[in-house]
Order: structure tokens, then C-alpha cells, then sequence
């Protein structure tokens, strides 16, 4: 029995609308993918000219560790524009039908902090990244109701994992303005939100809510991901070396916005990846703390390879470091998505559980929907590819309950079970302590079974406010 999970870090409402598109998860050829297209568009009978959208393909999965292209989906889309999404969300593969609803050509530019690929002959490859401001406008935006029942689905699948507290990070913008608080708030208004939610903005706006649903921080980003190779690094990335990654958005907004929320007595949140991101963040943090603010839990995203200064410094000014463990059982293996963009020193020192919380960091744990799913990110946690930044079960469970109960100011009502807080509670069949989380050996087929069990595993029961909200 554990107190109930909190996933610090997911796109919650994008990910419970986007259940009924294409995924793409289980695709470990490109073939896999164009056939899963084709059969998605004749079974759903898709109309012709419909977009069809999917999401969760991984190069690093697929036999060719190659990224797709219009030229593979053309065969299986041949009448409907397509959109399919990496499972990072920076990075977005348009068939040309797509291509051309977009107006993107040969003479389009690269939009601000980000990338669209071109061959040798200057055409678009399809392949975009962090450039998903020239694709939005072009797809008809999901109704309210798609949006509210997308999160009735996404909290029903939050229930079964022994979740009932999420940060959802989706960081409405320009370009997502569907992905706004407002089906939150009505879903709120109308006691129809049975879990506990804090929403993240674009824009500054001081803390307010209940035990239900909070908002107040602000979320900007200063770069994309390793996987997208759009991580801002100091050095090229291994397999690209004519790359360092890119910023991502507008830097000299996002100065302006963090001045304006720390005038506002919201909360900051960063997102960093890459080495010399990480020093970006922590310098806006540091500018906004000349003007000094007591207990102000500011927290960077990801925080996945900082230097060892830099750790110092984000240590002194106290912020916390809000990590996806998950990302390391994905990714964080030898010859996996780290390996190959970032390379084996790099990798070694990124993504330092064990080392920041000895070091005092708080730190909330979350899945960032790489899959939603907490004890996939406690195993995770607890066997780090890198052994010496590998955490204990406990810790690891305390990140994802009260690290993540702190992080929204709401540590003295929840994320413990004591008596006088919220009756939010998981209980496992098993010992969670013994072998649910064991890797016996690391070799890559014990190591992919294991990731296989670990995420079939849910709670056996969900307990909210006091309420039973699953049993298995």
C-alpha cells in the first residue's frame, strides 16, 4: 500500500484525446508503421481528405533506426494527410498530402527554434522537429466534448495505475489553443474531474484552486529532445555532428514572461534536456532570484544532463529537479536512443538520481506519457543502466507521492497516509519492495521481458478522497 501516485510531468489531456488516433507503439519496422496507416484509414473508413493522426513511433525501436518519411507513408495514405508524431512529442512525419495542406515546399523556412528536413535536392522530407506551429493551424481542432472525454479516458487509465494526482504540462500555446485549461475547469465546475490536477499555462497568472485542481504555473521551454536531436548541447551530437540542438520558442519572450510570473508569485517551470539548456534554465531562474522570493519551488523539466556546475548552482538556488525515469528504461541502455545521439560519456553522467538526492534535491518524478505509467517509472528509477545513479524503491516511490505533493505547495494534505490528509491511496498485489522491480541481470532480452511485465502491472485497488475509484 503506498499513498496515491503522483505523475508530476504528462500531457494528460492531449494524451486522453489522442487514445483514438493511430498508435504506433508496438511498430518495430517502418513496414509496421505504413501497414498500421493503412489499416487505421480502411477500417475506421477514414474519408478521403480526413486527417488521420497517430503517435508513439520510435526510431529507436524500428530495424532501420531511421526516421520515416513522406516517401514511406505516400504508398498507404494516398487520399488523407497524415501527421504521425514521435513519442517525445518534438518531432512530427507528414506525408506530402500533408505537406501540401500545409504549404510546406522547397522555399519554406525553418520557423523559429525549429526544423524541417530537406534532401540533398532542397524537397521536404516530411520530417519536422519542434516545428509544430506550421502543422496545427491546418488540422481541424478537436470539439470540447472530444476534449472532455478525453479526460474521462486518460483519468480512467490513471485510476488502474493507482494515480490520482497528475501535473499536466501541455503548456497551451499558439500553437495547441486546444489544449487549454477550459475542459479542465468546466469538467471541474461540473464535479465531473475524478482525479487531482494541476495545469501548467503559457502565460503568467498567479496560484489559485482547491484539492481538486490548481493552477499557476508557467511553463516555457528552452529546447526540444535528444531523440529529435533538437537537445541543446555543448558538444555535436554523436550521430549528427553537424548539430548542437536548437532553442525552442521565443528566448526573449520567455526572459519577459519568467520576470513577469515571479512578480506574480506564481511558479516557474523550465523545460530543459541538453547540457547547455540545462545552464540556460538555471540562468533565467537566477536572473528572476535577483529579486529575492522565499520558498519559491521553481523547477526545471527533465534536467537530464546538467554539468556539475551546474548542478551546484541549481542546488544553491534551490530548484527543484522535476525527472522522467522512465526515459532511462526507454532509452538509457547500451546501444539505445542516449548511446546513439549523445554517446557513452555523456550518457554516463545523465539523468543522476542517485547523485541529486543525496545532494538534498527535491525531486518529483514523472512519466511525460513515455508511457503514462508510474511503476514503469519507478522500475526505471531503480535500475538506472547506470548503476551509480540508481535509488532504492522507497525513494523512488516517494518521488512519485510526496516529492510530487511538494512541488504544488500541497505537501500537509497529501502524499503521505497520516492521519488529517486526503484519503488517497494505492494498494499493489504484491510486494513492492521484493520482486516486483527486481532486473535480475542486464542483458537486453531479460531486459525487455522485464519491461514487458513491469508494464502490464496496475493496482490492485485506487482510493480517492476516500472513495473507491478501481479494483482489478
Amino acid at each position: 500500500m503506498t499513498p496515491g501516485l503522483i505523475d508530476s510531468h504528462t500531457h494528460f489531456l492531449g494524451m486522453g484525446y489522442s487514445l483514438t488516433h493511430l498508435q504506433l507503439t508496438d511498430a518495430r519496422t517502418i513496414a509496421d508503421i505504413t501497414k498500421g496507416l493503412k489499416d487505421y484509414i480502411t477500417k475506421r473508413r477514414v474519408a478521403k481528405g480526413k486527417w488521420v493522426q497517430g503517435r508513439q513511433w520510435d526510431d529507436q525501436n524500428l530495424k532501420e533506426r531511421r526516421y520515416p518519411t513522406r516517401h514511406d507513408l505516400d504508398p498507404a495514405s494516398p487520399d488523407n494527410p497524415v501527421a504521425l508524431t514521435r513519442i517525445c512529442g518534438h518531432m512530427i512525419i507528414l506525408n506530402t498530402r500533408a505537406l501540401e495542406a500545409c504549404g510546406i515546399n522547397r522555399d519554406t523556412s525553418n520557423p523559429p527554434g525549429g526544423v524541417v528536413d530537406k534532401d540533398e535536392r532542397g524537397e521536404p522530407t516530411g520530417v519536422l522537429r519542434d516545428a509544430r506551429g506550421l502543422v496545427t493551424p491546418h488540422i481541424p481542432p478537436p470539439t470540447h466534448e472530444e476534449l472532455r472525454q478525453g479526460i474521462r479516458d486518460a483519468v480512467a487509465l490513471a485510476h488502474r495505475l493507482g494515480c490520482t494526482d497528475i501535473t499536466d504540462c501541455s503548456r497551451p500555446d499558439e500553437s495547441a489553443p486546444h489544449l487549454s485549461t477550459k475542459p479542465y475547469t468546466d469538467a471541474h465546475a461540473e464535479n465531473d474531474l475524478h482525479l487531482r490536477c494541476h495545469v501548467m499555462t503559457f502565460y503568467p497568472r498567479e496560484w489559485s484552486g482547491d484539492k481538486w485542481l490548481t493552477l499557476g504555473t508557467l511553463k516555457i521551454g528552452i529546447d526540444g529532445s535528444a531523440g529529435a536531436q533538437t537537445a541543446l548541447m555543448y558538444e555535436p551530437y554523436t550521430n549528427n555532428p553537424a548539430t548542437r540542438g536548437v532553442y525552442v520558442g521565443d528566448q526573449e519572450r520567455n526572459k519577459r514572461v519568467v520576470a513577469e510570473q515571479h512578480a506574480k508569485g506564481g511558479q516557474i517551470s523550465i523545460h530543459a534536456i541538453g547540457d547547455r539548456a540545462c545552464t540556460e534554465a538555471i540562468n533565467r531562474i537566477e536572473e528572476a532570484l535577483k529579486k529575492p522570493r522565499r520558498d519559491h519551488r521553481y523547477r526545471i523539466e527533465h534536467f537530464e544532463y546538467p554539468t556539475d556546475a551546474d548542478i551546484e548552482r541549481a542546488k544553491k538556488l534551490g530548484i527543484i529537479a522535476s525527472m522522467q525515469p522512465n526515459f532511462v528504461g526507454e532509452w538509457g541502455w547500451p546501444g539505445g536512443m542516449y548511446d546513439s545521439r549523445v554517446g557513452p560519456e555523456r550518457m554516463a553522467r545523465g539523468n543522476p538520481y542517485r547523485r541529486l538526492l543525496d545532494l538534498g534535491f527535491h525531486m518529483p518524478f514523472g512519466s511525460d506519457g513515455m508511457p503514462f505509467h508510474p511503476l514503469y517509472g519507478i522500475w526505471s528509477a531503480v535500475n538506472h543502466p547506470q548503476p551509480k545513479s540508481r535509488i532504492t524503491v522507497e525513494e523512488a516511490v516517494r518521488c512519485f507521492t510526496l516529492e510530487g505533493a511538494y512541488v504544488t505547495r500541497e505537501e500537509s494534505i497529501k502524499g503521505t497516509i497520516e492521519p488529517g490528509k486526503l484519503a488517497d491511496i494505492a494498494i499493489f498485489d504484491g510486494d513492492l519492495t521484493g520482486d516486483w522491480f527486481k532486473l535480475k541481470n542486464a542483458d537486453p532480452a531479460t531486459v525487455e521481458r522485464t519491461k514487458s511485465e513491469i508494464k502490464r502491472k496496475c493496482a490492485w485497488m485506487t482510493i480517492l478522497d476516500g472513495e473507491i475509484v478501481h479494483k482489478a
